[in-house]
């Protein structure tokens, strides 16, 4: 049961402590001005729908640090973006972030072409850029930090897993048709060989594809038992969809979704869901107390209808959290200095530890949940400090 009482006395609490020590320790001049940071997210376009959770997640993550004395003695103040799912609009949207607003951090929560577009914006302001969602890995650069899952997380351990759990290993795999759908497919195919199993049948799609049609007769002329759909938000319900009606849905071949969250997987159904499993780094369904102190403050300041929280929204959260960490521990929010106080920071968050690493990825537990015929996800099983398998050999912040 959430405890509203209990939670706005500790927040009053930790703003009259944060008030009363108001004097900075940090090794900037002391200031009463607020710390801006910025978000980066899709609120509207075809990963709209990951939007409003990233929102609230930022916002509670913000609230929490200013209710504990801030980052080095000052408040943090949030300002937001809407990305579009567009990198132009992305790239002009942070750029005013950093101009008029003059963010000092920026967290986006978008698609890696956006990120691609947008990191030489934030490497110029001289900002740390934290790209939250999960991603395909194998991006380098000193101002940039990638704290969402990867393949080697999400597919390493759970292809083995599904194929000893179901007895399939005939896998079809669908992406979208840019470098993170056609990453997640060829890493899924190095994962599925070395598990002993077999791909047969591969698919890429533009964003926005609305007639599945022509894939999912593939899919049944493949013979495949298993499939990994690499596409997300609206497209992922439309081929759900379509591919239930058309007889493929889950319980003909089984889905190992990366990007399924709970908004998606509702917006679905949970006749379409039944029986999916989904490989993030998070999922509401984690029975642990630092996941339950987190859903009782989310919800007690959204609101019982408040849209869930995701692996794309508490990696959203985790990276504001560990820069607020990172400032206050380097004792300065400009960006090179907390980029060398984020290499080899943990934080316990509600998914569990993550660590930031010097390869600038995060070592991060990942659970692999099944949908249950009511719709609600339940844990399978857990995978504990998965290594992200990167190398990325720039300095942190240099």
């Amino acid at each position: 049961m959430i405890r509203r009482s209990s939670l706005a006395a500790f927040v009053a609490v930790a703003a009259v402590v944060a008030t009363l020590t108001g004097c900075s320790s940090s090794g900037e001049p002391a200031s009463t001005e607020p710390v801006p940071i910025g978000l980066l997210t899709d609120l509207s376009g075809p990963a709209g729908i990951f939007g409003p959770p990233t929102q609230n997640a930022a916002e509670l993550a913000v609230a929490e640090i200013n209710a504990a004395g801030g980052v080095n003695g000052r408040t943090v103040e949030l300002f937001i973006a809407d990305e579009t799912g567009v990198p132009t609009a992305g790239v002009s949207a942070a750029q005013r972030l950093i101009q008029e607003d003059g963010v000092v951090a920026l967290f986006g929560q978008h698609n890696s072409a956006t990120r691609d577009a947008v990191a030489p914006v934030t490497a110029t302001a001289g900002i740390a850029y934290f790209h939250t969602p999960l991603a395909e890995g194998n991006f380098c650069a000193a101002n940039v930090i990638s704290n969402g899952e990867v393949p080697a997380q999400q597919l390493a351990p759970a292809i083995p897993y599904i194929q000893e759990e179901t007895g399939k290993k005939k896998w079809f795999l669908l992406g979208a048709d840019y470098i993170w759908g056609q990453t997640v497919l060829a890493q899924a195919a190095k994962y599925i060989e070395a598990s002993g199993g077999e791909v047969v049948g591969e698919e890429l799609v533009p964003i926005g594809t609305t007639d599945f049609q022509s894939v999912i007769t593939k899919i049944k002329q493949s013979g495949a038992e298993l499939i990994i759909p690499a596409i997300f938000g609206g497209d992922a319900i439309t081929f759900e969809k379509q591919a239930f009606d058309a007889g493929v849905g889950n319980s003909a071949v089984q889905r190992l979704g990366v990007i399924y969250e709970d908004g998606t997987l509702g917006a679905m159904g949970a006749e379409v869901t039944d029986g999916m499993f989904v490989s993030m780094a998070y999922n509401e369904a984690l029975d642990t107390p630092a996941n339950t102190a987190f859903l009782e403050a989310y919800y007690a300041k959204f609101g019982p209808e408040a849209p869930p929280q995701t692996a794309l929204s508490e990696q959203t959260y985790v990276a504001i959290h560990a820069w607020a960490a990172a400032a206050n521990k380097a004792k300065s929010t400009n960006g090179t200095d907390v980029l060398k106080a984020l290499s080899g920071l943990t934080y316990d968050g509600p998914s569990g530890t993550v660590t930031f690493g010097a390869d600038h990825f995060a070592t991060q537990s990942i659970v692999l949940t099944r949908v249950q015929p009511d719709g609600v996800s339940v844990v399978s099983t857990t995978f504990d400090s998965v290594d992200p398998e990167q190398n990325c050999s720039e300095p942190m912040g240099k």
